[in-house]
């Protein structure tokens, strides 16, 4: 063993001893492996290289082959391919807006990027069975919400609206102003313009709780959001709502409870929807939608309705946009001391001094303290 151990060191100290020459010596060995390579003879010479012919079949392979690394991507629609509009999305079904059911081509689902979501018009194709979509047109406006399943991926709650009806309950369960205040943050975000819908107006009988919910919504009547006060249940208030969303794209959205199932079964008599009551224990709604849906009412107006929010992320939100989302800061921001002011901590602020004497509404500077402060 120590004899092969010897011999392995020596085969080593030999293979280096090219590190230690001298240049004469050098050149000598580079001029002897010259001369073997030439007494070779010409068979073993390589190749000369057609450059312009090798550079040809490249482009041919390129064109050909993609690079197996890179992302496929939803291709444009062509214009023999029919349009439609996505009405339901449950257990891997896609319904369209045409009543015909259809799935996603193969080639998207290999696209990490490519989510269906209602709303979204595609392209698609006839096939022996259902339709084959090909492609998504791009989205004018959308509503989104960071995905429960990955906080880094944006989940499209409805796609190619035109205004969103935020329901809230002015009882049964209590009216919290914190989803409404970040529903209008996602709806700016999503180019959406905006409605509050608050319903079950005919469970405030009393003057005193009529006149804290007038003040609560003041700050919505302020902002130019249109507010509407209702009741589906006796049918109070529905005519103004109806005609406010008659012939666009709109979507419900609010907590579980609230009622968003009731008017839109008020606005929409065949659309059957289930309601359900608030549960006793917790003052909380039951989720009687379990899917987002579209339906199209007889005056054209295209109504989407979602499954109840208990809480509403803006993760995809920076300070600065959430700042900007509280446009009635503008006209006191101008008055601080620092131009790049956040309203929380810094001297001088004008518009924490505005919230402090009452220029400026105190629930919403609340809410949006409570926004910055939750976690991202």
């Amino acid at each position: 063993m120590d004899e092969n151990r010897k011999d392995r060191q020596r085969q080593r100290a030999l293979r280096g001893i090219d590190k230690h020459l001298d240049h004469d010596e050098l050149k000598r060995r580079k001029a002897a492996a010259a001369r073997r390579r030439a007494e070779r003879g010409q068979a073993h010479r390589p190749r000369a290289r057609d450059w312009d012919a090798e550079s040809e079949t490249f482009e041919k392979i390129r064109r050909a082959r993609p690079r197996s690394n890179a992302r496929p991507t939803a291709a444009a629609p062509a214009a023999d391919q029919q349009r439609a509009v996505v009405a339901a999305l449950h257990h891997g079904r896609v319904e369209l807006d045409d009543g015909r059911a259809a799935r996603i081509a193969g080639h998207l689902f290999a696209d990490p990027t490519f989510r269906l979501a209602v709303g979204d018009e595609v392209a698609f194709t006839e096939t022996d069975g259902p339709a084959r979509i090909e492609a998504r047109i791009p989205r004018r406006t959308c509503l989104s919400r960071p995905d429960p399943g990955n906080p880094h991926r944006a989940l499209v709650i409805a796609a190619n609206i035109d205004v969103a009806a935020i329901v809230v309950a002015a009882a049964d369960p209590p009216l919290r102003p914190g989803l409404i205040d970040r529903l209008l943050l996602a709806l700016e975000h999503g180019g959406v313009g905006a409605a509050v819908c608050v319903n079950k107006i005919d469970l405030v009988r009393d003057a005193r709780e009529r006149d804290r919910l007038e003040q609560t919504l003041a700050p919505y009547h302020r902002l130019g959001c249109a507010v509407f006060c209702c009741s589906a249940t006796a049918a109070l208030g529905l005519e103004p709502l109806r005609r406010q969303l008659s012939g666009k794209t709109a979507v419900f959205v609010g907590h579980s409870g609230v009622g968003k199932s009731a008017i839109l079964n008020a606005l929409d008599p065949q659309g059957g929807r289930t309601t359900g009551a608030v549960r006793s224990r917790d003052g909380r709604g039951r989720h009687t939608t379990t899917w987002s849906s579209l339906r199209t009412l007889a005056d054209g107006t295209r109504v989407i309705d979602t499954p109840g929010v208990r809480a509403f992320g803006l993760d995809d939100l920076d300070p600065a946009q959430v700042r900007a989302g509280f446009t009635e800061f503008a006209r006191f921001a101008v008055a601080c001391r620092y131009g790049d002011c956040t309203h929380v901590h810094e001297p001088q602020c004008a518009v924490r001094g505005a919230a402090e004497s009452g220029a400026l509404p105190a629930e919403r500077y609340a809410s949006y303290l409570r926004i910055l402060a939750a976690p991202q």
